[in-house]
This record gives structure tokens, sequence and C-alpha cells, in this order.
């Protein structure tokens, strides 16, 4: 499935950003949470988008990520701060 294979995609490439964020790197975005927190929360709402079929125009998890960074408003990726 389609889906799956986004969400799979998705995952990795989230996994390694993470691993190669510092704390620092959010204090515009994230006043109080660490770069981990902020990207399972944030992995979270793109998987529930990916299920909800919000981004089945989409080849692979690296054109979902660079909509997401690039606009998450217009995707309902909201992290709460």
């Amino acid at each position: 499935m389609h889906r799956d294979k986004l969400i799979y995609e998705v995952k990795e490439e989230y996994a390694r950003l993470a691993a190669g964020h510092s704390r620092e790197d959010f204090i515009d975005d994230v006043s109080s949470q660490s770069a981990e927190s902020y990207f399972e929360q944030l992995l979270q709402m793109v998987i529930n988008g990916i299920e909800e079929g919000r981004f089945d125009r989409f080849m692979n998890g690296r054109q979902v990520m660079e909509a997401v960074a690039n606009n998450r408003e217009r995707w309902g990726i909201l992290i709460p701060q």
C-alpha cells in the first residue's frame, strides 16, 4: 500500500533528522521541548495525515517532509508550544 510506504520513509527521515539536531536548533519553534519530543510529535502528526490521505499525491517520504517543512499549517501539522 502506498500509504504504508510513505509512513516507512517518513519515519526513516525523521529519525535521521532527530539524530542530527540539538535543542538549540528549535529555540525559535519550541520553547520547552527537546528535539526528540518535537520530532516525535511532528512524526505522529504527519503519520496521521498520511493515514487520512492528505499526502496521497506525494510519491515518497522526502516529498512529504519537504511539504510539511515548507508550510506545516497548510497540511494541518501544528505543534503546540
